[in-house]
């Protein structure tokens, strides 16, 4: 396996983890700290997405050095 490919697996891991988290933290449901809460999550949110763009070209870099 090479190093890409192991990194594509922990990526992969950890986008998991991350979206396990959100959604746990998004289901709790509290008034008092709603608010700080929901900034959390919509951070989480954005660091997911900055993971999943670099899966995708992690992705395709490993494709192109296959061919």
């Amino acid at each position: 396996m090479t190093g890409i490919e192991n990194a594509q697996y922990d990526l992969t891991d950890a986008a998991f983890s991350l979206s396990t988290a959100i959604d746990l933290l998004a289901s709790i449901d509290t008034d008092s700290s709603a608010h700080e809460l929901t900034e959390i999550v919509r951070q989480l949110e954005s660091l997911k997405s900055g993971l999943d763009k670099s899966c995708r070209r992690l992705n395709r870099l490993h494709e192109r050095e296959e061919h």
